[in-house]
C-alpha cells in the first residue's frame, strides 16, 4: 500500500534554496483566493513570484523587499485546475530560482485537467494536502541555467517573444508549380517567408497616454527581446512591438523573463477535506472575486469596439516634456482651422515636417532651410506608441487630435538613432479610433510600485 505523507515534508525534500526563500499564508489554496507570499533574499530591491503548472505562467507578482524581505499579494485564478502547481521565487541577479509545490483546489469547477483525489475526514478535522512518497517529483534547482547578465535595477525588467516571420501575404499560388496555396499553407510561407536578424529587429514599449514613456528593448537572439523600463508604476495600458528593417510589423507578445521555470511534471494531489471548511472558505473566495473584479469599459482596440472584457488602464495626463525637454515647436490644433486628416495638418501648418523615404522605408523627416531634408528618420508617436506606418497616420482623422509637438536633436533608443521626434496627441489619450499596428499586442501590464 502507497504510504502518505503531509505536503511539508515532501517539500522538504524538494525544496531549494538558492536565490530566495519563499514562505506562503497557508497550506493549501482554493482557486480564487489571495495568497499572501514572502519573499527573503540579500542583495536585491525586488523579487518575483511566479505561479505555474506544467502548461504554462498562471500568475506572478512583484515583490518590493527591505532590507531583504518582503510580502506581496498573489491572486489565484478563480477558473484554474484542480492539482499541484509550482510557485517560484527569483531575482534578476541570480539564475537561481527557490520552487516549492503549492495545493490548489477547485471545488466550483471540474476539468478535464484535475489531478486531485478526494477524501473525506470527519468534520472535527482539518483539511489538508498529501502527495504520494514513492511518487516523488524532485524541484530541480536551475543552478546550471545562465545568467543573462542582468542584475536588479530601480527599475522593471520585460521580455518579449518576437515571430520572427514575415510571408508575404500576396501568394497565393506556388511559383514553382502553380498549386493553389490556402493561408496556413505550408508551401506558403517557404516562398513567402523573411527572416531577420536580430540587428534587423527594433523591439519597443510604450505606454499609451498623453505624455511619452518609450522604451526599445534589446534583442537578446533573434526570437527574444529585453526591455529596462523605468519611472512607471501601476497598472498602465502599453503597446508591444517590433519593426523590422523594411519597416514592417512582426508579430511579438509579452512573456515570463524566467519562462523556462515551467515544471514538466507535478505530483498527484491527494485532497483529505473536511466539507464544512471547504464551503466556507469558498464562500469567502467568491466574495473576495466580486470585490477585486475590475470595473469594465467600453475600449476601442485595433479598430473595434471591445465588449467590455478588457480592462482599461487610466492614460497618463498630458505632458510635453519628452524625456525632459520640452518641444521647440508645439501646435493647439483648436488654435488653428481644421482639416480632415494630419496629412493636411503637417502640410499646411508644420512645413519643417516632411514625408520622405530612408532606407526605402516612407518616414516623416526634419527638413532645414540650410540643411535640406535629414538622413536620418524622426521618431513619431501617437498618444505615445510609435508609428510604424506612416501612411495610415497621415491619413489619421486630424479633428481628433489636440497636440503636435516637434522635438529637435539626435535621440538615441537602444539601436535606432532618430532625428528629432514628433508626438502627435489626441483629445482622448487612447489611441481612439487608431488601430494599433499589425502584430502588436496591446495589454493592461501592472508594473510594480
Amino acid at each position: 500500500m502507497k504510504r502518505i505523507i503531509s505536503i511539508i515534508a515532501a517539500m522538504v525534500l524538494t525544496f531549494s534554496t538558492f536565490a530566495a526563500n519563499i514562505e506562503i499564508d497557508r497550506q493549501w489554496y482554493l482557486a480564487g483566493e489571495k495568497m499572501s507570499v514572502t519573499i527573503t533574499a540579500d542583495g536585491a530591491n525586488i523579487a518575483y513570484a511566479e505561479l505555474c503548472d506544467t502548461r504554462g505562467l498562471v500568475n506572478g507578482v512583484a515583490v518590493n523587499l527591505v532590507d531583504g524581505k518582503g510580502t506581496g499579494a498573489l491572486e489565484i485564478p478563480a477558473g484554474i485546475h484542480s492539482g499541484y502547481y509550482v510557485l517560484s521565487a527569483y531575482t534578476r541577479d541570480n539564475a537561481n530560482v527557490s520552487r516549492q509545490f503549492v495545493a490548489i483546489v477547485n471545488p466550483l469547477i471540474k476539468s478535464e485537467n484535475d489531478d486531485i483525489e478526494w477524501v473525506k475526514l470527519s468534520d472535527d478535522t482539518l483539511s489538508f494536502a498529501t502527495i504520494l512518497e514513492d511518487e516523488p517529483v524532485s524541484v530541480a534547482s536551475l543552478a546550471d541555467k545562465k545568467d543573462v547578465g542582468i542584475r536588479e535595477t530601480e527599475g522593471h525588467i520585460v521580455m518579449a517573444r518576437v515571430k520572427n516571420v514575415l510571408v508575404d501575404s500576396t501568394i497565393s499560388v506556388c511559383p514553382t508549380c502553380g498549386q493553389f496555396l490556402p493561408p496556413d499553407s505550408p508551401l506558403r510561407k517557404i516562398h513567402g517567408i523573411t527572416t531577420f536578424e536580430a540587428l534587423q529587429i527594433v523591439p519597443s514599449i510604450s505606454i499609451v497616454g498623453k505624455q511619452v514613456h518609450y522604451f526599445e528593448g534589446k534583442m537578446l537572439n533573434d526570437t527574444t527581446a529585453i526591455f529596462f523600463t523605468f519611472g512607471v508604476q501601476g497598472k498602465q495600458p502599453l503597446v508591444l512591438s517590433a519593426a523590422s528593417a523594411t519597416g514592417k510589423s512582426l508579430p511579438i507578445e509579452m512573456i515570463s523573463p524566467f519562462a523556462q521555470l515551467i515544471p514538466e511534471k507535478v505530483p498527484h494531489l491527494i485532497f483529505c477535506y473536511n466539507r464544512s471548511e471547504v464551503e466556507q472558505r469558498s464562500k469567502d473566495m467568491q466574495l473576495h472575486q466580486i470585490a477585486i473584479a475590475p470595473e469594465k469599459e467600453e475600449l476601442v482596440i485595433g479598430g473595434q469596439v471591445d465588449d467590455g472584457t478588457i480592462e482599461k488602464g487610466v492614460p497618463l495626463n498630458y505632458d510635453d516634456k519628452v524625456f525632459g525637454l520640452s518641444p521647440v515647436r508645439s501646435y493647439n490644433l483648436d488654435e488653428y482651422r481644421q482639416f480632415y486628416t494630419i496629412g493636411e495638418v503637417i502640410t499646411e501648418y508644420i512645413s519643417n515636417v516632411r514625408s520622405s523615404k530612408v532606407n526605402g522605408v516612407n518616414s516623416l523627416v526634419l527638413y532645414d532651410a540650410n540643411e535640406g531634408l535629414s538622413s536620418w528618420p524622426a521618431l513619431v508617436f501617437i498618444d505615445g506608441m510609435p508609428v510604424i506606418d506612416v501612411d495610415r497616420l497621415l491619413k489619421y482623422d486630424a479633428r481628433r487630435i489636440q497636440f503636435i509637438n516637434e522635438y529637435e536633436g539626435r535621440f538615441t533608443f537602444g539601436g535606432g538613432i532618430y532625428k528629432g521626434i514628433v508626438s502627435i496627441v489626441s483629445r482622448s489619450g487612447t489611441l481612439t479610433n487608431y488601430p494599433t499596428e499589425p502584430n502588436t499586442q496591446y495589454i493592461v501590464y501592472d508594473f510594480p510600485q
